[in-house]
């Protein structure tokens, strides 16, 4: 077997993939599951599990604030993957996007995977944030 399963009273079941090298759990935001992705350096794996603990902690709250500028971000610079008929507002775009799942690595930063509701033609939305928590990027996945 190639994973390594690690128990954490906040987060449940961590676990490892030995191929890959990453750690992964599922955990509920918004009473849905989402997934959360740790990608530490080599012997950082605790401090990257209580980062993630801190930013799951105020996601709920700034997720808005991280759709609006993904959204903005996908009108302004991104609108060739648009892909519904009707002009689709920024509003509507973030209003119909949902967060999939979140990755911490060993600096500060983070990126989010948001769900577009098909408005891009089923892509992943990633949103980066930077070290001090403001959204710094946007890129269209799959």
């Amino acid at each position: 077997m190639n994973n390594v399963e690690i128990q954490d009273e906040f987060w449940g079941m961590i676990v490892k993939d030995r191929d890959i090298d990453l750690y992964t759990c599922r955990k509920l935001l918004k009473g849905e599951e989402i997934e959360v992705a740790f990608m530490p350096d080599e012997d950082d794996l605790h401090e990257v599990i209580e980062y993630a603990k801190e930013i799951f902690s105020h996601l709920e709250e700034n997720d808005m604030a991280f759709r609006e500028y993904a959204a903005d971000e996908v009108l302004n610079h991104c609108r060739e993957y648009i892909v519904e008929g009707a002009v689709i507002t920024k509003e509507e775009l973030a209003n119909r996007m949902w967060i999939e799942s979140f990755s911490v690595g060993s600096g500060k930063s983070f990126d989010l995977s948001y769900n577009d509701d098909g408005i891009c033609g089923n892509h992943i939305i990633m949103v980066f944030v930077d070290e001090q928590g403001e959204p710094c990027g946007v890129d269209i996945a799959g």
